[in-house]
Order: C-alpha cells, then sequence, then structure tokens
C-alpha cells in the first residue's frame, strides 16, 4: 500500500507525510524504522542493554536471565528436526522446572544451556 497525500486537488506521491498512528495489517515495508523496539513481538534478541542511549558504553554492556523457569501449570515440549542438527540451546544458565509444570525433551533432540558461557 503506498501513501499518496492529496493537497489543492494535486496528487503529491512524493510528498512528506506526518502520520503519527498506523493501524495495519500486512507487511509494512521502510527504508529504515527507528525507536527502540520494546512493543516488538515475535523477535528474540540477543540479550537486555544495560542502557538504551546509543551513545552510551552501557549500550554495549549486556545481561541476561541466569535461571529459565517453567512455570507451575506450564507445560513445553522442545523438538528440533535433522535440518536444524536436532539441537535448540538456550542462553540461560540453568532451567528450573517448577512443580507442576511439564518439560519435554523430545527423542532425538538434545537441548544445550549457558551457550554464551557466562554462567
Amino acid at each position: 500500500m503506498a501513501l499518496t497525500k492529496i493537497q489543492g486537488g494535486v496528487v503529491k506521491d512524493t510528498a512528506q507525510l506526518s502520520i503519527t498512528s498506523v493501524n495495519a495489517s500486512g507487511v509494512i515495508t521502510a527504508s529504515s524504522f527507528s525507536g527502540d523496539g520494546t512493543n516488538l513481538t515475535g523477535v528474540s534478541g540477543f540479550a537486555t542493554a544495560l542502557s538504551a542511549t546509543q551513545t552510551s558504553p552501557l549500550n554495549q554492556i549486556f545481561k541476561v536471565s541466569k535461571t529459565l523457569t517453567i512455570g507451575a501449570g506450564t507445560s513445553v515440549s522442545v523438538e528440533v528436526g535433522s535440518d536444524e542438527g536436532n539441537v535448540a540451546f538456550t542462553r540461560a544458565g540453568s532451567v528450573v522446572v517448577s512443580s507442576g509444570a511439564t518439560f519435554r525433551i523430545a527423542s532425538g533432540t538434545a537441548l544445550r544451556i549457558n551457550v554464551l558461557g557466562v554462567f
């Protein structure tokens, strides 16, 4: 979908549009996006920077949870196919399965923990 500005009865497809909110379904493309991405979903990052300020040295220092907890009442099944090498991994140093939770690693699947080697 292309946005077109109509001004004074003239179509200006190259005009700058000022838009404060976009509600869309489907794919949105741009030459660039800006912002910290706080509300993005479906994106898994490396770790959390200690600062969101790009010019701060703390933007290059990261933290990650030491423990992955599978909460009570939760059922998790880890299964990875041969196309992916039958290996799944987590950055966490340990996995804690709470009482009443189920954590299953499928036959033929290997789960590697602490893949960053920080714990």
